[in-house]
C-alpha cells in the first residue's frame, strides 16, 4: 500500500544566516550560462531585471569567487557569463540535491512500512 504520507524538503544553502544558494537561484546560473545575458534569464524566469542581479550581486558575494561576470557594452551589447567555479556549485549543487532525494526515497518508504504495517 502506498503511503499517503510523503516527506517534502527544498535544499537551500546558507552562509551565517544569509542565503547563498537554493533551486530558484540555480535555475538563474543555468539559464545566464545558457543565453550568455542576465536579461534574457530573468525574462525566461518571469522575474525583473533588478531582481535576478539582485540574486547574482548576493551570491557573486558571499562566494569566495565569482559565480557570475559580466561583460558591459560594446556592439553587441554585453553579456553575463557563469564562470568555472560557478559551474562548480551548479553541478554541487546538483549532487547534493540528488543525494538528499535518495535519502528522502529511503525514509518515505521507512514511513509507509511504520506507518501501514
Amino acid at each position: 500500500m502506498k503511503s499517503p504520507f510523503t516527506i517534502s524538503s527544498n535544499v537551500e544553502i546558507y552562509k551565517f544566516d544569509q542565503l547563498f544558494i537554493n533551486q530558484k537561484r540555480i535555475d538563474l546560473l543555468c539559464l545566464v550560462r545558457d543565453k550568455g545575458s542576465i536579461n534574457a534569464a530573468s525574462k525566461q524566469m518571469k522575474m525583473s531585471y533588478q531582481q535576478a542581479w539582485h540574486f547574482i550581486k548576493e551570491m557573486n558575494e558571499l562566494s569566495p569567487l565569482p559565480l557570475v561576470v559580466r561583460q558591459r557594452g560594446g556592439s553587441n551589447g554585453g553579456g553575463a557569463e557563469v564562470t568555472k567555479f560557478g559551474n562548480k556549485i551548479i553541478a554541487r549543487f546538483e549532487m547534493i540535491k540528488d543525494e538528499i532525494n535518495t535519502c528522502k526515497q529511503k525514509l518515505n518508504e521507512k514511513m509507509a512500512d511504520t506507518f501501514f504495517r
